[in-house]
């Protein structure tokens, strides 16, 4: 019999249904653990996916209620663009790492704010801002892109910290059979007169 055909076998006598008389309880339990381990790490993968896409629906929903409410404007730079954070109200993509003071009219008003800009940026450059209906300063809404890997990043950490909860279970369990197994050996070699760690020769 070819080796492809053997491992099968082999695997399927090491199930905690075998009739090995040398395999423990322990033995079975960890086995057992293993298949209800693979099962559940395939199970997750379409849980974790659904997540995912009912994360992209509610995002996907948010940006387009944003886009119905607020809009954009032409705003100028009335100064160089210095390195630092614009505030929390503002938090920008990681390609801006810098901001500047903006001017913009609306309503027949001038107004001046603080905004994250891209580095490098100079005064009298024109950049896009985002208003409210009330003409407040907002944050630019989401991008599709950026809701799908927001959803991905979230279908992803879903089933990595399942199956990494699982790994640690099994681990935690897989010690707790050793030591026991490893209690009982002992006692079974002192119910023998032997000491432990003594080898047949």
């Amino acid at each position: 019999m070819s080796d492809t055909c053997a491992a099968p076998i082999r695997l399927w006598r090491l199930g905690p249904w075998s009739r090995n008389p040398l395999m423990r309880g322990c033995d079975r339990l960890r086995s057992a653990l293993v298949l209800i381990g693979v099962v559940f790490v395939l199970l997750m993968i379409p849980l974790a996916a659904a997540v995912g896409t009912e994360t992209y629906s509610r995002l996907d929903n948010q940006t387009q209620a944003e886009l119905a409410t607020q809009h954009s404007t032409p705003a100028r730079l009335v100064e160089d663009s210095r390195s630092g954070s614009a505030g929390e109200a503002l938090a920008a993509s990681p390609q801006y790492q810098s901001h500047a003071r903006v001017q913009w009219s609306a309503n027949g008003q001038t107004h001046t704010a603080d905004v994250p800009t891209a580095a490098g940026a100079k005064a009298g450059q024109t950049v896009t801002v985002w208003l409210n209906p009330n003409g407040d300063l907002v944050a630019a809404p989401e991008t599709g892109s950026q809701n799908a890997a927001t959803a991905v990043s979230v279908a992803c950490g879903i089933w990595v910290a399942s199956t990494g909860g699982y790994c640690v279970l099994f681990l935690i369990v897989h010690w707790v059979a050793s030591r026991r197994q490893q209690a009982r050996l002992t006692r079974e070699w002192n119910e023998l007169d032997r000491p432990p760690g003594w080898h047949v020769s």
